[in-house]
């Protein structure tokens, strides 16, 4: 009777609220939103493998890479060749230089590989892009690191993320630190509009800062966080079911980047 009561209770909070969705083509490919910036402090790569190769798939393989602005709107695609076994170092901001204008200085982008391994298709699976990020800041010798975070969209440019029946919060699993600025990067990986809500915590003082926002699909948004009197919490509430923010982290010119 316990359990069934825990259940009953549990029932609204996940029945019908995955994650993220399955995309309707089954011969799909996923990849995840990735935040690129680009100006004269920022420069975004990305670490590239040929996933179908890692199969056994012998033949030559391509990507396409599609880029989206801070609004979620679609402005760049293109084809890239892939090096079979051999990782790539992808230079996002060299393929945007290319271009005549770029419509922000920082977006989202995603990667769908072409070629779906037959072994793959057999188990009714899907391939998913969620590499390695990596970005440079103010020309430092070091790049910062994160990995994917979500099965975002599909190849369909279907947003996959779910959506929850009521508002959830995300604590943000880090101390934000007096003595350090913070952007705190979120994308809305849902179909529909998503209004989020960020609050901050100082330890002693109670909430400091709030901030509303409404994110359409494929939206990114950059919060600036800084001049914290005490150590802080981050609360992210939203009807996301996981509003897991990207933190860039500030400590002079220095750049860390992380999952929240």
């Amino acid at each position: 009777m316990h359990n069934l009561l825990r259940k009953v209770k549990k029932s609204p909070w996940v029945l019908g609220q995955a994650l993220t969705k399955k995309p309707l083509n089954p011969q799909s490919t996923i990849s995840d939103l990735f935040i690129w910036r680009y100006n004269k402090n920022w420069n975004t790569y990305f670490e590239l493998l040929d996933l179908a190769s890692l199969f056994g798939e012998r033949d030559r393989h391509q990507v396409d890479i599609i880029f989206f602005n801070n609004k979620g709107e679609k402005f760049h695609q293109q084809s890239i060749e892939l090096r079979g076994l051999c990782r790539q170092a992808l230079d996002i901001s060299k393929l945007l230089s290319a271009l005549k204008q770029l419509p922000s200085n920082y977006g989202t982008f995603c990667i769908f590989h072409k070629k779906v391994p037959n072994s793959v298709l057999k188990l009714q699976s899907f391939i998913t892009e969620r590499g390695y990020i990596s970005y440079q800041y103010k020309n430092a010798p070091l790049r910062s690191y994160v990995h994917g975070n979500l099965d975002a969209i599909d190849d369909s440019l279907t947003p996959l993320g779910g959506s929850s029946f009521f508002n959830r919060q995300y604590n943000l699993q880090y101390l934000l630190m007096a003595d350090k600025k913070y952007e705190l990067a979120l994308i809305n990986t849902s179909s529909t509009n998503k209004k989020i809500k960020f609050e901050i915590v100082e330890f002693g003082n109670g909430i400091q800062i709030k901030e509303s926002i409404t994110l359409k699909p494929k939206q990114v948004f950059v919060s600036l966080i800084k001049d914290l009197s005490n150590p802080s919490r981050l609360i992210v509430e939203s009807k996301m079911i996981m509003a897991r923010p990207i933190v860039f982290c500030f400590s002079d010119d220095n750049m860390d980047v992380f999952h929240g």
